[in-house]
Formats: structure tokens, sequence, C-alpha cells
């Protein structure tokens, strides 16, 4: 299935032609790359590639929400069509904020979760902590801390092996770089490069597939 976008050049329309992402299951890699190198051109206008990309990723963000809606986003007491709307503006945060480094499926599905859960807590009609705990705040850096989603972190943590956990922890919880992390830790940047990415796909298949 293909996403079609117009784009206005020259008084011709040339269509952004993009793969639609499956529900569930793997994103081949080669429809992966094209995305990622869609969602990092700078000649194509942005608002168009942003609706076609959008489209194409719809079906899988929208699948993480009602995962994430069903586990505990349901708790914040906001509506789920209220979610709904926001998506579209969470993707087009995404993409604007995108460092253009790595896989850009892997960055949506590392940070939309955090995303919706912030925007539970923006949309709730009330401005208190749920069963006395803090209620999420997200970080610039799309990380949280003492929150909703700091829990689900830490559960997350508590599965992987002692390398991984403290990676995601150091990283995500704490903000730490992945160049300050392999310094500290005597390793080379392109090992941890890759042990993020491995740690991201392990998280994506934990959060939205089941």
């Amino acid at each position: 299935m293909l996403a079609l976008s117009s784009l206005p050049r020259s008084d011709t329309l040339r269509p952004i032609i993009v793969p639609v992402v499956p529900h569930r299951g793997m994103i081949d890699p080669a429809v992966d790359r094209l995305l990622s190198d869609l969602a990092r051109s700078s000649n194509l206008d942005r608002t168009e590639l942003r609706n076609a990309l959008f489209v194409a990723y719809a079906p899988r963000i929208h699948r993480i929400l009602l995962r994430l809606w069903y586990r505990s986003l349901f708790e914040f007491g906001c509506e789920l069509d209220d979610l709904e709307q926001e998506l579209y503006l969470i993707f087009a945060q995404l993409l604007d904020r995108w460092s253009g480094q790595g896989s850009f499926s892997a960055y949506v599905h590392g940070a939309l979760p955090w995303r919706l859960f912030d925007a539970a807590r923006r949309l709730a009609p009330r401005e208190r902590p749920l069963d006395g705990r803090p209620v999420a705040a997200l970080n610039d850096d799309d990380s949280y801390a003492a929150s909703e989603a700091a829990l689900l972190l830490e559960e997350l943590a508590g599965t992987l092996s002692p390398f991984d956990r403290d990676l995601l922890l150091r990283h995500v919880r704490d903000g730490q770089s992945l160049a300050a992390i392999a310094r500290t830790s005597g390793l080379n940047p392109r090992t941890v490069r890759r042990a993020w990415l491995r740690l991201q796909h392990h998280l994506r298949m934990a959060l939205t597939i089941s």
C-alpha cells in the first residue's frame, strides 16, 4: 500500500509516494531506509512530506496508541478521541526534532510512547497525581523523571542485561549522550551506538508488538 501527497513544483504536481508501514510486525529494512531518507530530505516541501509520512506511519502509531491506552493511558481520565487527534501534532513535532541520524522508524517507536504519556497528562481533566504518584512531565530530551513513564522505564530496564539496563537508564532517564556513555565506559562510540540501535529494536518490540 502506498501513501500519496501532492508536491507543487514548477506548475506541475509531482506526488510524494511512500509505502504504508504495516500496523504490526517488523518494518522491511528497505522500507525503513526509504522512509528515513525521505524524513531527512531537505529539498522537498515539508508540509507535503510531513503529511505523506504521517499517512505512511498512521496504522502503526494508531496501534501504539491503542495498546498504551488500554494498558495505562486511560487512567489519566482523558478521552481516546482527543489523543487520536493529538497523533498528527505529535508526529509533526517528532519529525521536526529528529536529528536525522539512524532509523526514523526506530526514533518514532522510541519517542512516541513518552509523547503520548505527556499528552494524556496534559489532556487530563484534573490536575492531580494518580494514586498519589507524581504526574508525568516530559523533558526536552524526550525522557521522563519521577513520572508514570519512569515507572514503565524502570520496569523495562529490569528485564534487560546489566549492560543494556545501564545504557537505557543513562541515556533515556538521565539524558546522557551516547558519546558521553562511551567515553565514561571506556568503549568505542560505534560499539555503544550499535548497542543502542539493538536495544531500540528490543524496546519497540516490547512496547508495540504483541
